[in-house]
């Protein structure tokens, strides 16, 4: 199970069979157990790519281009003199520093609870680290404060042995639980295969390969939705999951983004600033002028099911799952210079079509070896994107195997695909991605794991500059990266034992 779900006994069906044994207590009428975990991750990085050194030329009003105060008697001006200083005065090079040291902590919040009647119900909240932004010249104490905590899910369920579980809130969807982790090879802490704070997080911009298979991606579990899961039947549930659209309702309701009630009022309406001015970001439109209100996902749809069980003394796991959506119209002009269209015979017209795809994969185990794929092709674009219209269809898949000796488990991943990529190239090119991944772990003590792992990436599309993001570019057209990470991920469980009790409502709260 992907380390980085928050701790519920009901997380994966809500029957008994399916619990991890000894992992987390199981409540029993009239009580609440709750669980505080906690996760901190340390590693060393070495990261090559194409885009390690890159030349960059002073814009028009930048320091340098414009010189404004004479110093001296040579005539040099101030701006061109601390231009040439910090090297973006005419054309100049950056280089990137290959190593590296990486560290991340998390905290997971579970509660269940089963009510004299029988009925099971709680909560699961995951807490991340979210790092800043800030260059270099900071200090590391000044850096430090920059960082903050996030929510990154956030879901409540009520669930029968009866009639199955339903969750609501930010959590995982139907791929997520029924792969699991497993058909996708995401055994390492870092999560593998470009999922999850390990290579992804590290490597350059644009340069890896997205993570397009969507169990446990972020693309897939951070919307709010409605999830129901059916009671497991000789090994096989069936599941379905309803989102209104790829975002938090709540997001829009601030001041910085205007509130959902202020969506389509206000005198810039159009402008393309914030929800206020019915632009991109805004949950609850339908149809906007933003430029990119045509790729916002609606009324999202998943239906699925899953086989977990034995065969001949072979474990498997297999599911499939089909997704479809809507789509948000762009309602504003169609100009070349609007749509970004550059390159001559582009078809974009800055809308797209709803999703409408289907994902499915298998895991055979037997003595410690497992072997399986995942395969995921339709109407997306890369990671649960929407394909603009007369783009091309996704296809990728991937092949895996690991095997795991009691604390030591090795395995590989490789992966294949294709996409439309650039949405300004729809008609012309579309992206080509393939990625290696090779992994080891070892259990040193309970809830101490080290792990080292290498991963090879590369992409292709014709006339885009992956490096600058330039459309119709000959230059930078394939990307490749690649890099290991040595590193170890400590998890903590906090032992809590105590009971409140009334007469009406008896709780014990345990670990």
């Amino acid at each position: 199970m992907p380390a980085q779900i928050p701790p519920t006994v009901n997380e994966n069906n809500n029957t008994a069979a399916v619990f991890r044994a000894g992992a987390l207590a199981d409540p029993t009428p009239g009580t609440i157990v709750v669980h505080f975990n906690g996760r901190v991750e340390t590693g060393f990085a070495g990261i090559w790519s194409s885009a390690d050194q890159r030349a960059f030329t002073a814009p028009a009003g930048s320091p340098g281009a414009a010189p404004i105060t004479k110093i001296g008697t040579g005539g040099t001006s101030a701006s061109t003199a601390l231009a040439a200083i910090l090297g973006v005065n005419g054309t100049a090079t950056a280089k990137l520093q290959p190593q590296g040291t990486y560290s991340s902590a998390r905290l997971y919040f579970g509660a269940d609870a089963m009510a004299t009647n029988g009925l099971r119900y709680g909560a699961g909240i995951e807490v991340r680290q979210n790092f800043s932004g800030e260059l270099s010249g900071s200090s590391a104490s000044t850096y430090s404060s920059l960082e903050t905590l996030f929510v990154r899910r956030a879901f409540t369920y009520i669930a029968d042995d009866q009639w199955g579980i339903l969750r609501a809130g930010q959590a995982d969807g139907i791929i997520g639980i029924f792969d699991n982790g497993v058909t996708t090879f995401q055994y390492l802490p870092t999560d593998n295969l470009q999922n999850g704070d390990g290579f992804a997080a590290v490597a350059p911009g644009n340069t890896n390969v997205p993570f397009v298979f969507l169990s446990g991606a972020g693309a897939e579990y951070t919307n709010t939705k409605l999830v129901y899961l059916s009671p497991q039947f000789a090994g096989v549930s069936l599941g379905i999951q309803y989102a209104p659209s790829n975002s938090n309702q709540y997001g829009s309701d601030s001041a910085a983004n205007g509130a959902l009630g202020q969506s389509i009022t206000g005198s810039g309406i159009g402008t393309g600033l914030v929800c206020a001015t019915a632009t991109t970001g805004c949950p609850n439109l339908s149809a906007g002028p933003g430029i990119l209100d045509g790729s916002r996902i609606l009324n999202q749809t998943a239906i699925g099911t899953r086989y977990q069980g034995a065969i001949g003394g072979m474990g498997v796991l297999a599911y499939a799952a089909y997704e479809f959506s809507g789509h948000a119209d762009y309602t504003g002009a169609t100009t070349a210079a609007i749509l970004g269209n550059t390159v001559a015979g582009s078809k974009f017209n800055r809308q797209y079509d709803g999703l409408n795809f289907g994902n499915g994969g298998v895991a055979l185990t037997y003595g410690g070896f497992t072997v399986g794929g995942n395969v995921i092709g339709g109407r997306l674009n890369g990671l649960l994107a929407l394909t603009p219209q007369n783009g091309v269809d996704e296809i990728a898949y991937m092949f895996g195997a690991k095997y795991v000796a009691g604390p030591l488990v090795v395995g590989v991943a490789a992966e294949r695909g294709n996409s439309q990529g650039a949405v300004n190239l729809t008609g012309i090119t579309q992206r080509r991605s393939q990625a290696i991944d090779v992994g080891f772990g070892c259990t040193v003590a309970p809830g101490f794991v080290v792990y080292a792992e290498y991963q090879y990436d590369t992409q292709y599309q014709g006339a885009y500059n992956f490096i600058t993001g330039a459309i119709g570019s000959n230059a930078n057209n394939t990307v490749k990266v690649q890099g290991f990470l040595l590193g170890n991920v400590t998890e903590h469980r906090l032992l809590v034992r105590r009971f409140v009790r009334s007469s009406a409502w008896p709780v014990s709260v345990r670990a």
